[in-house]
């Protein structure tokens, strides 16, 4: 889970355009994410699109009021819409995007625990291991 201080799940914005507007936010243009899953999202030219969810709850105050001057700017709306909305979410486009994790948690939850196979815990020999003859 991230907080503030320190954030596990991140989005890293590699798209040259999309870069150059988080990048005068967040760092490197290194976004804290709330999951590593994609959502479908229709944002203004970008419909039935895949997007990560910046984790709102793990920004600083002064990198929010970034967040919604920009887009404010960038969809050419009031600041006070903005701040009104923002709490449904915003978006991050999963293409041009590369995310990463050190959250463990995250990580063993992704894992599927229904098995292809059914474990054999008998103590027999198979007949063999391979599918060769031997000699």
């Amino acid at each position: 889970m991230n907080t503030k201080n320190d954030w596990k799940t991140t989005a890293k914005i590699l798209d040259k355009h999309r870069r150059a507007i988080w990048i005068s936010i967040f760092p490197d243009a290194i976004v804290p994410i709330k999951s590593m899953l994609t959502q479908r999202v229709n944002v203004p030219g970008f419909p039935r699109a895949n997007a990560y969810m910046l984790d709102l709850d793990a920004i600083s105050d002064e990198q929010r009021e970034g967040v919604i001057k920009m887009l404010a700017r960038h969809f050419d709306v009031s600041i006070e819409m903005v701040r009104s909305e923002l709490d449904q979410g915003v978006p991050i486009l999963a293409d041009g995007v590369v995310v990463s994790s050190s959250d463990q948690g995250i990580m063993f939850s992704m894992i599927d625990d229904n098995l292809p196979f059914e474990r054999d815990d008998s103590d027999e020999e198979p007949d063999r291991y391979l599918d060769y003859e031997e000699d």
